[in-house]
């Protein structure tokens, strides 16, 4: 333990390092890590996908829901401090030479904090669209494919810079979100996994996710058994966080669980979209844009002051439904039809 004492004093002095340096562009970095917020890629980027291709959508819905389960069940195991509460309640600094952090409203996340979930689930989404850019810009030749992968790393690497520059997380609980999200990634792609959740039974699918809710709910009790608050890391935020507003309810562990259900069972429910018909752009941009505006109404007006269950109830039904709907109402209203017009079938005919 000391060891590791050691290690998040020197990474804090990193932190303090990366401020200093970057504290020019924080405008940028402020940018770069709400863009890359695992509810922001989910709530825009990751539907935008959803009008253009229902496999693609399937395919990166999946390997996302998937890594950021394993991101929240990791973050409860290993229990890790965040750096600008660790920094408070370390004895590895005196009173005398305690440094003193620079935080704002991105700042205050009340969960563990390893590994990085912005990373963690930025590295899979990103992994995803980079393998089908490579895969349709390789006939360019290497120094396309080059140029993406430089594009990959260069922007996890910003990503990661900003999440210690506001002091959200240490550097190695950065580096190991990339790693366990190339890992996910390499896992939720394989053909198999999906080949083999598709072959299964609507109930079996639903099955298996009340196996992982089963085991989030286990996890949640047996830290209280072994006499662990499962919600400490949000008593610390409140404890270190200078201003209160800036802790929000939705970067909870909890709240996480209960958004990544609702929309697990969706795919659940209608089961990974291995073949789509193409859509029509004109009707499905406009189709999902119109489904994210009223999914972020619909979120503005959550009811807050009726209890915990009717909050998380709402949240639950909210994400189901629109991801549900991104999985089969669009495809359904925008999907073309793979035969040629009548016309365009009689002049083939007559040539």
């Amino acid at each position: 333990m000391k060891l590791f004492g050691y290690l998040l004093k020197r990474e804090i002095y990193q932190i303090i390092y990366v401020q200093d340096v970057f504290s020019q562009y924080e405008d940028f970095l402020a940018t770069v890590s709400k863009a890359f917020d695992p509810k922001i890629l989910f709530l825009t980027v990751i539907p935008v996908v959803a009008g253009l291709s229902t496999t693609l959508y399937s395919k990166l819905l999946l390997s996302v829901l998937l890594t950021e389960y394993a991101n929240t069940i990791v973050k409860w195991i290993l229990a890790e401090d965040r750096p600008f509460w660790w920094l408070n309640e370390t004895k590895e600094f005196s009173s005398l030479n305690r440094p003193k952090i620079y935080q704002n409203e991105l700042t205050c996340e009340p969960s563990p904090g390893n590994p990085s979930g912005h990373l963690m689930t930025s590295t899979t989404y990103l992994f995803v669209i980079f393998s089908v850019l490579e895969e349709s810009l390789g006939k360019y030749g290497r120094f396309s494919i080059i140029s993406l992968r430089v594009v990959y790393y260069s922007t996890l690497f910003f990503i990661s810079i900003s999440r210690m520059y506001f002091g959200c997380h240490f550097l190695h609980q950065c580096i190991f979100g990339i790693v366990l999200g190339i890992v996910m990634s390499k896992v939720c792609l394989s053909h198999r996994l999906e080949k083999y959740i598709a072959k299964q039974t609507g109930k079996r699918r639903v099955g298996f996710v009340v196996l992982i809710c089963l085991l989030m709910l286990s996890l949640y009790w047996i830290q209280k058994m072994l006499g662990i608050d499962p919600q400490w890391a949000v008593k610390m935020a409140f404890k270190w966080c200078e201003d209160p507003f800036y802790l929000k309810p939705t970067t909870t562990l909890v709240f996480s669980a209960i958004r990544l259900t609702g929309s697990l069972l969706a795919l659940a429910v209608v089961g990974p979209i291995q073949k789509a018909k193409p859509l029509n752009i004109k009707l499905s941009i406009p189709m999902v844009m119109a489904m994210m505006a009223l999914e972020w109404v619909a979120l503005d007006h959550t009811p807050r002051n009726y209890g915990v269950v009717v909050y998380f109830l709402y949240s639950f039904l909210l994400y189901f439904i629109f991801t549900y709907g991104y999985l089969r109402w669009v495809p359904a209203l925008a999907g073309q039809d793979g035969r040629a017009p009548r016309n365009d079938r009689s002049k083939s005919k007559s040539n």
